[in-house]
């Protein structure tokens, strides 16, 4: 149950659907849940640690950190799976019907998976080395325009872990073929400086909005940051509401010393942006990931 928010008359007109993925953390195996605001229902769907998701001819392509690209029918049931390397899989994001973008953290790339097989095709590379040096975690594509979100566009970011030099970078995919290797180097494009961890980059009525993550918050471009009691991951957006998520600290000592507390719980805010205020639905996980808002007509279990 979602905490009768159908009952509190300040968020009783929240009706949306939400897919939730979440990553394995200790003894918490992770999965994928469906929170539908409207019937007042949590449901886990899956079990099993999951990162970045998309939506591609009404299938659910799923990117596992255990270095799995997962296939899921609109039962979400596993239609396909596929096992790789140490590559860290983070996000991803449909480039078109025949091709997914996945970000490949471990060694500072995007690669373009054929959507069909789950083939690698090509590459966009942000570092010359194998070894994360930047930590590219989410990705997310307006028209041409490829948004990437990172713990440092100069590298080596674990060489100083409490700096924010974290970024959003953007990227021109015009005539970009998926066959072929880009090479970019993250400084140079860079929208978005003085960040802390940054996840969770999309764009929302032209508007862009992130994750601040190790500063607890969450901003759209053109509001006042939304400040939060623990680590932000995870972002959805409707007319209504903010949806941002909250992960268990997995480096307590890396707590911003501005701060007298860090929350631990792993869950759900549902911002009111009008009137700022928030509930919070904790989940069955330590570790949130990525928020999708899915329509009422599609992906309905049976």
């Amino acid at each position: 149950m979602l905490y009768r928010l159908e009952n509190d008359p300040d968020f009783q007109h929240i009706d949306t659907r939400l897919l939730v993925s979440c990553p394995s953390s200790e003894s918490d195996q992770g999965g994928l849940f469906l929170l539908d605001f409207e019937q007042n229902r949590l449901e886990k769907l899956y079990t099993g640690s999951c990162s970045g998701m998309t939506l591609v001819n009404n299938q659910l392509f799923v990117a596992s950190d255990n270095n799995e690209l997962i296939v899921m029918d609109q039962k979400f049931q596993v239609i396909q799976k596929k096992q790789y390397s140490k590559l860290d899989f983070h996000d991803i994001v449909r480039l078109n019907d025949q091709v997914v973008l996945v970000v490949e953290t471990a060694n500072n790339t995007i690669g373009c998976y054929d959507t069909a097989t789950l083939k690698r095709l090509g590459e966009i590379r942000f570092h010359v080395d194998d070894k994360d040096v930047h930590h590219i975690n989410d990705i997310w594509l307006d028209g041409h325009t490829l948004y990437v979100s990172m713990f440092s566009p100069f590298g080596k970011w674990f060489m100083q872990p409490m700096k924010k030099n974290g970024a959003i970078i953007s990227i021109d995919l015009t005539d970009f073929d998926p066959t072929s290797k880009l090479r970019f180097t993250p400084e140079h494009h860079v929208v978005v400086k003085d960040l802390y961890m940054p996840h969770s980059v999309m764009m929302h009525q032209n508007e862009l909005a992130y994750c601040d993550s190790m500063s607890f918050r969450a901003v759209v471009e053109s509001g006042t940051p939304i400040q939060l009691p623990g680590f932000t991951r995870g972002l959805g957006i409707t007319e209504k509401a903010l949806f941002i998520g909250q992960s268990r600290m997995r480096h307590i000592l890396r707590i911003p010393h501005e701060f007298s507390n860090c929350t631990l719980d792993g869950g759900i805010y549902v911002y009111d942006p009008q009137f700022r205020i928030s509930r919070f639905i904790p989940l069955p996980a330590l570790q949130v990931y990525q928020i999708m808002v899915i329509g009422s007509n599609i992906f309905k279990k049976e």
